[in-house]
């Protein structure tokens, strides 16, 4: 990060309250030198009552007022001693309204007008004029009849302005500063770790840059460390997976070797169980290098599969493995005929395999292996119940990842952590669930639950 000489946020919000300050200051200033460029063209506020009193004499003795001796602002009116209007320029509303003020002694008619009365020899005067700067044009005095507040508003008008727009550039300054805050964020989010954080005018965004090149560089470190590792471990997956291939063949060959021999049909049996147990290790070899490969296939598979038969050939596996580890296969299926899963008939059985054959390899001699099968609420529920050591607590909440292995429980030697992974990235793929847990008795639990329908009916994705 390059060096750059930052202020404090506090000091930058100091400078904005400042110069608006100036700014202010400098508005107050124009509008008071246009108000007096403008007072040319406006009356001053006691314009009016200079001029009642100027022509005072004039108004109490001439036989009969006009307007001429007033300012275009007042009206007028003269009076009989018994109140009748004689002549002038009120309105009809206001030739009462005026005589009862002037009998009630009142000096003005509200805020802006007041009332002055002249004894007359035949009558009596009643003026009503605005104590309140007016403008000279007739049209302007009409639409705008006070000029100082026109004047008041149209300054707030010019304040909120000058305060939005000065506020406006001041939060387009701050934004981008954190620009550069979310520009970082944005790279790494889009797992980019190779650019340069930047810099900031604001010292504290400045502070959070700092840090953000730290955690970058932190985070890149520990990416690089753990791509490292992965690698090597796809590369011993893949190695492992190559080398079982050889001694797999040879088990074929010699299966059908023996196959070729006089054998008992319970000899015959078993020799179908490794052959077929064969076959499917090829493709579970051929699985586990996809893996190692990042090229698992996403894609969704439209197969139709009977639930009656996947749980069939499961049991007849299975059945065969426990002959081998001498374990006690406890089948509780409760599935209808005509139930189905929609997904890839291979993944369910490679899936389904796993759980049983991790059942199995943690299971103590001579023990039982419990399998239940039944439906619940539109869902295939395939639970598997050891009596081995159960899961630890690492293990019920990793152990569904990748090369997780336990050395606390049911740890056995050549237990890579694939398995459950395996299972659970099938069961999953199909918008499934695996479910790990302790059964009551203390053995370990996995739970597949998955949707089902029947064939007349389309799946509820």
């Amino acid at each position: 990060m390059g060096i750059r000489k930052s202020t404090k946020l506090r000091t930058t919000f100091i400078k904005y309250v400042v110069s608006l300050g100036l700014l202010i200051i400098i508005l107050i200033l124009v509008n008071y030198y246009l108000f007096i460029v403008a007072s040319i063209g406006v009356y001053p506020a006691n314009y009016s009552e200079k001029i009642i009193q100027s022509n005072y004499d004039e108004l109490k003795n001439l036989p009969r007022v006009t307007i001429e001796l007033l300012t275009p602002m007042c009206n007028f009116g003269v009076y009989s001693e018994e109140g009748d209007f004689l002549y002038g320029n009120f309105s009809s509303k206001d030739i009462k309204i005026n005589w009862d003020r002037y009998q009630q002694g009142k000096t003005s008619t509200g805020l802006e007008k007041y009332i002055i009365t002249i004894d007359r020899d035949e009558g009596i005067l009643i003026i009503t004029y605005p104590l309140t700067a007016q403008y000279r044009n007739e049209i302007l005095r009409r639409t705008l009849p006070n000029a100082e507040l026109t004047i008041v508003i149209v300054f707030f008008i010019q304040l909120i302005a000058l305060i939005i727009l000065w506020s406006n550039r001041f939060a387009k300054k701050v934004n981008n500063e954190l620009k550069t805050l979310l520009i970082p964020m944005a790279k790494i989010q889009e797992q980019n770790l190779d650019f340069n954080v930047g810099t900031s005018n604001i010292e504290e965004i400045s502070m959070v840059l700092k840090g953000i090149d730290k955690m970058k560089n932190s985070l890149k470190k520990a990416l690089e460390e753990q791509w490292s590792v992965e690698q090597q471990k796809r590369e011993q997956i893949s190695a492992l997976a190559h080398d079982i291939k050889t001694p797999l063949t040879i088990i074929k060959g010699n299966v059908g070797l023996l196959g070729e021999t006089n054998l008992t049909n319970e000899q015959k049996s078993y020799c179908g169980y490794i052959e077929e147990s064969s076959e499917h290790m090829e493709g579970y070899l051929k699985s586990l290098l996809t893996i190692t490969k990042k090229e698992i296939d996403y894609r969704k598979s439209d197969e139709i599969i009977s639930a009656m038969k996947t749980t069939n050939f499961i049991r007849s596996q299975g059945e065969a493995l426990g002959k081998i580890y001498d374990l006690n296969m406890i089948w509780n299926i409760d599935i209808e005929e005509d139930l189905y899963i929609q997904g890839n008939k291979d993944e369910f059985e490679r899936a389904l395999m796993n759980i049983l054959s991790n059942a199995v390899e943690f299971s103590s001699k001579n023990s039982s292996v419990i399998i239940n099968g039944f439906i619940d609420n539109s869902y295939l529920i395939i639970q598997v119940i050891d009596q081995g050591n159960g899961f630890s607590k690492k293990m019920l909440k990793y152990g569904k990842q990748r090369f997780t292995m336990d050395n606390d429980s049911r740890t056995k030697t050549g237990h890579h952590g694939l398995g459950l992974y395996i299972a659970n990235t099938i069961i999953t793929k199909y918008h499934g669930e695996l479910i790990l847990s302790n059964d009551k008795n203390g053995g370990g639990s996995v739970t597949t639950k998955i949707q089902i329908f029947q064939r007349d009916m389309s799946p509820n994705r």
